[in-house]
Order: C-alpha cells, then structure tokens, then sequence
C-alpha cells in the first residue's frame, strides 16, 4: 500500500484531471461538470455486492490486490441531450452518440489515470464503463452503480439507476487505488421523487417495453429491447467513426430526476 504524504494534493490531481479530460474532450456530446467522490474500502461495503448483486462479483483486491480506496465519478449530460431523448418518440440519435461517445471518455480517463498515478508511486485499477456484466444472468461483475452508492456519490431510484446531486443522465466511472485519501463525507440522502413521497413514477411510465415497474425490473425484458436498439442504430459506426455499441434507451433516465 502506498501512502501518499498529501492526499489531498492527490485527490486534486485525480478531480482536476477528470474535470480537463471533460471540458476538452473531442466529442459531439457536451457535458456538465463531472462529480468525483471518494471513499476508504471497508470490508462490510461488499459484502451486500455478493449477497444481492451477484456471488461473483468483483472485490476490489480482485482489481488490485493492495487497494484501499475507490474513486466513483459521474459524466452529467447536458439538458439538451435530456430533452431530445425525452421527446423523441423512439430513441434519440443524440442520446446513442452520447452513449458511445462517454464510454469511451471514460476509458481515456481511467486509462490516463493509471498512468499518471503510477508516476506518482500510486497504482490505480478499472473496469470498464459497461459490458462488464454476465450476459447469462445480466448481473455485474463490477458494478459502477454500486460504487457510486459506497462513495455517496449518488443513491438508487426507482429506475433502478443512480441519481447524483446533478441527476442521473450521464455516465458512471469508478477506479480503486493503493493510496489513502481522505474520504467524501457519507451522507445518506434520498434523491428519488417516488422513495420521497410517491409523488413521481415517470420513470415507469416512460419505459416503452414495460420492463420496469413499481414492484421491480425485469432485466431480459430491457436487454432485449436495447439490442435491438443496437441494431437500429449500427449506421453510427461508419458515419461518425464511433465504435462499441449502441445497446442504450435512456427513456427512464429523462424524468425530473434526470438533471438537479
């Protein structure tokens, strides 16, 4: 384990470096600013992960074997992004850009990360941004999401997603790292309209396949829909030179939630 002698030089170096690769990215999407939390790795954190998520996922020792901390960051989409999705009676172009566009943002950032941090004497390690799951059973072998709810960063809506202080419309990164920093203050905060009061289930309403419901999500229901949403937007390989997939609806992500 490496202890760095100012963590919170080193917790500046790790949010400033997000926030640049943010603003100058060379993408078609915009973006709000990026939020960054940290928190120190305890044991009972996971042990939910195994028990609820799935018995195999990932530890962070399993990611690096001397890891004491966990960066959780979220790519807030811009509100115009929102609104074409929101409107669009399928599934905006803009919104599958977005998509493909931020997951590779977040493979830069992390990649980058790495790198620098090891030139500090820090190691840092990652998962992908998605397909990181297990297509048998749809469950995560390293939840982003999960990490983001450890870190405080954010808490689960109804939609089953993470909603932050900027809302839910965007994209999720985590790393762990061998360096101690001072911890993001937990907070138990609920940002779910429905958990609050009932007043909101849009996200229900807004699913056009009917796989989310109050009572829970039917994951093979979703998936279906999303690669088949894939399909329908394949064109975007080769007019914009993007690559990975396209597997995204974000329908349930456009509500009131979706931008705080």
């Amino acid at each position: 384990m490496t202890t760095c002698k100012n963590s919170e030089h080193l917790k500046y170096f790790i949010v400033n470096t997000i926030e640049k690769m943010v603003n100058s990215a060379d993408t078609m999407t915009r973006y709000r600013r990026p939020l960054v939390f940290f928190s120190n790795i305890h044991k009972d954190d996971f042990i939910f992960l195994k028990q609820d998520v799935n018995p195999k996922h990932k530890l962070p020792a399993d990611l690096l074997f001397d890891a004491v901390n966990i960066v959780s960051f979220f790519i807030p989409f811009t509100e115009e992004i929102v609104n074409k999705n929101r409107l669009c009676c399928t599934i905006a172009e803009e919104w599958a850009i977005a998509y493909a566009e931020t997951n590779r943002l977040i493979d830069q950032i992390s990649s980058k990360l790495v790198v620098k941090l090891r030139e500090m004497s820090v190691k840092a390690a990652w998962e992908p941004p998605t397909h990181n799951f297990d297509k048998t059973t749809l469950t995560s072998m390293w939840s982003h999401k999960s990490m983001a709810k450890i870190t405080s960063l954010g808490s689960f809506g109804l939609h089953q997603m993470i909603i932050t202080d900027a809302g839910c419309a965007g994209r999720l990164g985590s790393l762990v790292i061998n360096a101690i920093i001072k911890p993001t203050s937990k907070r138990e905060k609920e940002r779910c309209f429905y958990y609050i009061d009932g007043s909101c289930s849009i996200c229900v309403e807004s699913c056009p396949v009917g796989a989310l419901s109050i009572e829970g999500f039917n994951k093979k229901k979703c998936w279906q829909h999303i690669l088949e949403i894939d399909r329908s937007f394949s064109y975007l390989s080769n007019k914009y030179k993007l690559t990975g997939l396209f597997d995204v609806c974000g329908k349930c992500v456009t509500g009131p939630c979706a931008i705080l």
